[in-house]
């Protein structure tokens, strides 16, 4: 008779069921629920805040005050831009204008981006004029040290020198004069993707030395709009400044907490979240797929800084430097150039700008993760197969091909491993119904037939263990890089960063309505689909072909994991899903051979005999 598992094991297995079962649930209740609570939240603020009074315009030309309050309700945008004089910005990638008022750069759309999948859908706005819901801007000018006020900044009123509109092969230049004998000839270029030169020459007219130091802002007012809590990517201040030039981060929700401390007196009106000196360096503001940086001179020392503070209903979030002063004699100019990087957050452009203009480690505007070191050659190698492929679904699947050919020696003797255990398992079976009685004699056996045999029982983990690695690394690359967003792959994946949009309620898009996937605990149940259900597949699959645990109470939770691992994944990238899919596919035909090579019968032969069997009996 063939003993049975022990209570304390039947205990143990339980005790692994309840807490498989707890952490999927736990994790929709204390993570994925949070998250949904607050978007929920925020966009109720951000409905709140469109319609509350909107703030005024800032009564400080250096931007270092807050905006006035008690003003009007916010504008439309379209509204607030034709209400100031403006030149036009053209380019492939960019279209909007700038405010002759502060020379400030508040209008940039992106034209190769839309707010959504339909081409007909908005482009992507990223900086809009003050007054405005989710207004953002930046702009640049000059202070004086004997009083530290402004000289030029965000309120200047600026003379066009040209028509414009401001091209990548037509500059235009801006013109101010202080009225004291300082004149600020603005040079204003942009090149074909979302880089902008700012280069100022300021003239002394007068008798008297000046000394003056340039300044820059960029600004956002609120959360950036359709804003959502991502803990696995930054958004907020982010910079590469400080005595070592290191990655400085400030996530949007510190800088909530800081303004709210601020509003209650519980700190200090000057204190910032970040200030130090630098030489060079970029700081800027970033969302999801967006930047916003500001690029000084990279031999100028200055002092960079984050701020937050409360602001007419709004939180004010800023990325600021201050530069050197520098002495102006009577009938002497200066010059100085900086620049503004308004864009996507292409790792290629990036890299790109960071190589020919030396701005330190600009591509981690990105956030890569504390595991860059992985992450980056995965996205390298996604993006070259990409090139070659023209699809980022075919360059995942190629990325996969990859992987297994390279660990190919290792994973082959570890298939060979597992065929050996099946040929061992009546062995096994003999020594368990000996030692049935004497755990610890059974244990001793078991390890002896393994060494005997040369079998190493773990190794039927190896292959399991391996991709999960490049999984990790590539759900990081899915969700943090603008390659990927909105890429399609074939048939009903539109985008390889969205979950698979079908599901089994509505029979897969054939049935005419959604799928309630947003309701809460059984949402994931409904949002099922196509891909996840051929993972779930091509898993039970691979799981089939290993061998199957003595004990039967074993054996049904490895059968119920396939399972339970179709419903997590349902919700994740589609990306994620194929890779998982097709590395299972491609781990299930190696092992097959391997196997069938050693003379193993897997379940897939004992399937195909018991189907063969019925069909050869007569009717």
């Amino acid at each position: 008779m063939r003993p049975g598992p022990s209570g304390a094991d039947n205990r143990n297995l339980l005790l692994a069921m309840v807490l498989a079962m707890g952490i999927l649930f736990g994790y929709d209740a204390f993570v994925l629920k949070p998250m949904r609570d607050a978007q929920r939240r925020e966009a109720a603020v951000r409905a709140e805040q469109s319609a509350r009074a909107a703030p005024a315009p800032i009564s400080a030309d250096s931007g270092e005050s807050g905006i006035a309050a008690g003003a009007i309700a916010p504008l439309p945008r379209p509204s607030l831009l034709a209400q100031t004089a403006r030149i036009a910005v053209q380019s492939d990638n960019l279209d909007g204008s700038i405010n002759l008022t502060g020379a400030r750069i508040d209008d940039v759309s992106l034209r190769a981006y839309r707010t959504a999948l339909a081409p007909t859908s908005p482009e992507v706005t990223l900086l809009s004029p003050q007054g405005a819901s989710f207004a953002a801007d930046a702009f640049f000018g000059w202070e004086e040290r004997a009083i530290v006020a402004p000289l030029a900044g965000a309120s200047t009123l600026w003379l066009a020198l040209d028509a414009g509109p401001l091209t990548p092969a037509r500059p235009i230049k801006l013109q101010t004069e202080t009225g004291d004998g300082l004149r600020i000839t603005r040079t204003l270029s942009v090149d074909k993707d979302y880089l902008f030169t700012i280069a100022d020459r300021v003239e002394n007219l007068g008798k008297a030395a000046r000394i003056a130091r340039p300044f820059a802002v960029a600004r956002r007012q609120g959360l950036p709009e359709n804003y959502k809590i991502n803990g696995i990517v930054h958004q907020g201040m982010t910079g590469v400044f400080g005595a070592k030039a290191v990655l400085h981060e400030t996530k949007f929700e510190a800088a909530k907490k800081h303004a709210k401390e601020k509003a209650r007196g519980a700190r200090q009106a000057e204190s910032r979240l970040i200030e130090l000196d630098s030489k060079g360096g970029w700081m800027g503001l970033t969302d999801h797929y967006w930047l916003t940086a500001l690029i000084p001179d990279q031999t100028e020392t200055l002092t960079a800084q984050y701020d937050s503070r409360p602001d007419g209903g709004r939180d004010d979030f800023r990325a600021t430097y201050r530069g050197s002063f520098r002495e102006i004699a009577p009938g002497e100019a200066i010059v100085y150039t900086q620049r503004l990087f308004v864009g996507a957050k292409r790792a290629e452009l990036l890299k790109r700008y960071e190589v020919d203009l030396a701005i330190p480690q600009f591509d981690k505007a990105i956030d890569w993760g504390n595991f860059w070191f992985f992450t980056r050659p995965v996205y390298a190698l996604i993006h070259y197969f990409f090139k070659l492929f023209g699809n980022y679904g075919l360059a995942i699947m190629a990325l996969t091909v990859l992987v297994k050919v390279c660990l190919f020696p290792v994973v082959n003797q570890t298939y060979k491993s597992m065929g050996k255990m099946r040929l061992l398992a009546p062995k096994m079976k003999e020594i368990q119904e000996r030692f049935a009685s004497d755990k610890a004699r059974q244990q001793q056996e078991t390890i002896a037939l393994y060494q005997r045999e040369k079998v190493n029982p773990m190794a039927g983990c190896l292959p399991m263990l391996v991709p999960i690695p490049i999984f990790f690394a590539l759900y990081k690359v899915l969700t943090v890089t603008i390659e990927l967003r909105h890429q399609p792959f074939f048939g009903w994946i539109k985008d390889l960063s969205a979950p698979d949009p079908t599901s089994w309620v509505n029979l897969f898009g054939l049935l005419p309505f959604a799928a309630p996937t947003h309701l809460p605990w059984i949402g994931v149940v409904f949002a099922l689909g196509a891909w996840p259900l051929l993972y779930g597949l091509a898993q039970w699959g691979t799981m089939a072909l290993n061998p199957p645990p003595p004990d039967p109470i074993q054996a049904r939770i490895f059968q119920f994991m396939p399972i339970l691992f179709t419903f997590i994944y349902a919700g994740l990238a589609a990306g994620l899903v194929i890779y998982w899919t097709w590395s299972n596919l491609l781990t299930m035909i190696q092992q097959y051979i391997i196997m069938r090579r050693q003379g193993v019968e897997t379940e897939f032969d004992k399937f195909i005999a018991r189907r063969l069997k019925r069909a050869d009996q007569p009717a």
